[in-house]
């Protein structure tokens, strides 16, 4: 994935945003990435997260979420993977006559916030894969 990475692995549990905010942290100190990048991987990881606990598995679960956070001459990664059932975050929301409820507004975030977006289904895991841009 990138020269330099790092694994993070939580149970997909509210609870554990903390965890995960405070894994994410712990990545980019140790691969010298700043706190302004850091703050953006965190979002996006953030929103990911509770699009997949909320609508995915719709409900908190011992699933496990993992990621790697990673940096290259490229800029900054963000591989996120879940148990939850299929979704590509980047494929526009399906909506019906007369529907306007708020939503997809997270997903549009990712896909500003980024450079590059890749999604795949594997082994039964939905794998989301993230580049941005390093100032």
């Amino acid at each position: 994935m990138s020269e330099h990475s790092t694994e993070i692995s939580v149970p997909a549990r509210h609870q554990a945003l903390a965890q995960l905010n405070a894994g994410i942290a712990d990545a980019c100190a140790g691969l010298g990435i700043s706190g302004t990048d850091c703050l953006r991987l965190q979002l996006v990881a953030e929103e990911l997260f509770i699009n997949t606990i909320d609508h995915g598995l719709q409900r908190n679960s011992d699933s496990i979420v993992r990621l790697v956070v990673g940096r290259d001459d490229g800029g900054l990664t963000l591989r996120y993977e879940d148990e939850a059932p299929a979704f590509n975050p980047f494929l526009p929301p399906a909506t019906t006559a007369g529907d306007d409820s708020i939503g997809g507004l997270g997903l549009a975030l990712l896909s500003g916030m980024s450079q590059s977006q890749h999604y795949r289904r594997e082994g039964g895991r939905n794998i989301v894969e993230i580049g941005l841009q390093a100032p």
